[in-house]
């Protein structure tokens, strides 16, 4: 009996969750829509700003950005068992924003080192106008939700933010990953610190949080990051990019480089003095994202012949690459592995085929 209930409840999460993902990777969904109507104003005027320099890809961007953060703020929203508040929302879409524009100044504008540092600098002084600190068509569209932001969030909020500048730092500092000889110590400090800040930034809204609740976001955000490095593969392939799958040797060793960094996850979420409901669900989303990502990850080693060949990858058709997480063929392999999910045998997952 009690192994039925635990199935129904995995069932009835595994429902909101595909709802919220389905809606979240659609960009007519409920996600896409929601940033728009809050941040439709801001949008018309950063399209004003645009003296042609900036490419539609970089607004396509900040609105997937937005989209993320909300999605984050959720997240952490149902580990701690409270609900978001609309304010909350507002300034998620707005930090997602900021973190897009940093991106993109950085790996699509190439802003130089320096530069970017004098920008960080000025994000974070308590003195002056943002905007005067402008001087190109995208430091001005920062500078727009920058202000937008700052006259919506507190100020504990924005000084717990600035708190994190040291590791801020570390998302312009992952334009090191386009080197060709950077270390892979290198690579997995940056790939954990930009995952981990970015979610860090994210539970700015969330009240007395404690140092094991800050890690556990921290490595959760790690976590994230990781998995989005699996599902671009192919894309930093192309572009130069190393993350962690670059020192990898075969398809076997990406995934238990990832495992291992959800079973550390997952440790410090269990082990939280937090309602015990919501660790549940956190551990179940989280389970049933690292499912998907392992079954990507699986077709990616089938279309390269399980072999792990990053010039070939290269030279492949992208279409290998682009995986519907909601075609039949992957929710028939992937639903009943996220429906038995177990929180007290979370390390021992149904693995996919990663090798000949």
């Amino acid at each position: 009996m009690k192994q039925i209930l635990s199935k129904a409840k995995n069932v009835r999460l595994f429902l909101v969750l595909a709802w919220r993902m389905y809606h979240a990777n659609n960009t007519r969904g409920y996600y896409h829509w929601y940033v728009k109507r809050i941040s439709k104003g801001t949008i018309s005027w950063s399209i004003k700003l645009n003296d042609g320099t900036i490419p539609d890809r970089i607004f396509k961007k900040i609105q997937w950005y937005m989209v993320e953060a909300v999605i984050m703020g959720e997240m952490l929203s149902d580990l701690t068992g409270a609900s978001l508040k609309k304010n909350d929302r507002k300034i998620l879409i707005y930090l997602g924003a900021i973190m897009a524009l940093f991106d993109a100044m950085v790996d699509d504008f190439k802003l130089d080192i320096r530069r970017m540092k004098q920008i960080l600098d000025n994000t974070f002084s308590t003195t002056g106008s943002k905007s005067l600190f402008a001087k190109t068509a995208i430091e001005k569209v920062f500078c727009l939700y920058l202000d937008r932001l700052l006259c919506i969030i507190e100020a504990e909020q924005w000084s717990e933010i600035a708190g994190h500048l040291g590791i801020i730092r570390s998302q312009i500092e992952s334009v090191e990953q386009l080197g060709s000889t950077i270390s892979e110590e290198n690579v997995t400090r940056i790939t954990l610190e930009k995952g981990g800040v970015s979610s860090l930034i994210c539970s700015a809204f969330v009240p007395r949080k404690k140092e094991d609740f800050l890690e556990a976001v921290f490595q959760t955000g790690g976590f994230i990051q990781m998995m989005n490095d699996c599902q671009d593969l192919y894309k930093d392939t192309n572009a130069g990019i190393k993350t962690f799958i670059h020192f990898c040797v075969s398809f076997p060793d990406i995934y238990n480089r990832l495992n291992r960094q959800r079973i550390k996850t997952f440790s410090l979420i269990e082990s939280l003095e937090l309602p015990l409901y919501a660790r549940y669900k956190t551990l179940f989303d989280l389970n049933a994202m690292f499912i998907m990502i392992s079954y990507k990850l699986h077709r990616y080693a089938e279309a390269c012949n399980y072999s792990l060949d990053f010039d070939l990858i290269a030279k492949m058709d992208r279409n290998h690459f682009r995986i519907n997480p909601f075609s039949s063929q992957a929710v028939y392999y992937c639903t009943g592995r996220i429906v038995s999910f177990d929180p007290e045998n979370y390390i021992n997952v149904g693995a996919f085929k990663f090798s000949s």
